[in-house]
């Protein structure tokens, strides 16, 4: 009974000290993972890029009101027309450019609408008195002439006509709409949307700054 109950004894102290043993390895698995430092904290995802301001809403701090914007092709319209940024009074428009006989005759004509902040800027070859009038123009239309050094010589709140009769000859058409002449000679006219010149508080004889040289080399 004594070696059996030696036996028993050593394999007791054997369990006990295996479970001691599984204890101080559980303690210590427990001991690591409280130790262990935090996963660092998942990446932030990169800024996404600040959106588009509207052309027209464009800070006038970022805009030095007394030099043209950097002349730049942003894109071609829907009409095929380039895109350029100007600066009216340091506030942003993005305009087409009419600067062919076939643009600068078509115009703005059969527009439905002109968006805040854009336009239509027309480049002559020369400058002479223009006149300008609102043929097939579904929409009311602002418009400064500018001479060849960008001052104002002439701006005119143009009015939408009523559409040309069935009935009605070409001639009997285009004898009823109104003229808008540029007074002084002009070599660039400026159409905006109605209500820009009274906004932009513009008057005869400020200068609205231009990349001029750009402009008259695509001149046609």
């Amino acid at each position: 009974m004594t070696r059996l109950f030696s036996a028993s004894r050593s394999r007791n102290r054997t369990l006990a000290a295996a479970m001691l043993m599984t204890c101080l390895s559980t303690t210590g698995l427990i001991v690591a993972a409280v130790d262990d430092p935090p996963a660092p904290p998942t990446a932030p995802e990169p800024n996404a890029p600040p959106p588009q301001s509207d052309p027209g809403k464009t800070d006038s701090k970022k805009i030095d009101p007394t030099k043209p914007l950097p002349f730049e092709i942003l894109r071609r319209s829907p009409k095929g027309l380039l895109v350029i940024p100007v600066q009216v009074e340091g506030q942003r428009f993005e305009v087409e450019l009419a600067a062919n006989d076939t643009s600068r005759r078509r115009g703005l004509g059969g527009r439905t609408r002109l968006l805040p902040g854009t336009g239509m800027l027309f480049v002559h070859t020369d400058d002479e008195i223009r006149g300008y009038w609102m043929y097939d123009c579904l929409i009311d239309i602002d418009v400064a002439f500018l001479d060849q050094k960008g001052r104002i010589v002439a701006m005119h709140r143009m009015k939408r006509e009523a559409p040309r009769r069935a009935s009605e000859y070409q001639d009997m058409y285009q004898r009823r709409l109104k003229r808008y002449t540029s007074l002084r000679p002009a070599r660039y006219a400026l159409e905006l949307p109605p209500g820009e010149l009274t906004r932009l508080k513009l008057q005869i004889g400020q200068t609205i700054h231009l990349p001029k040289s750009e402009l008259d080399k695509l001149a046609r």
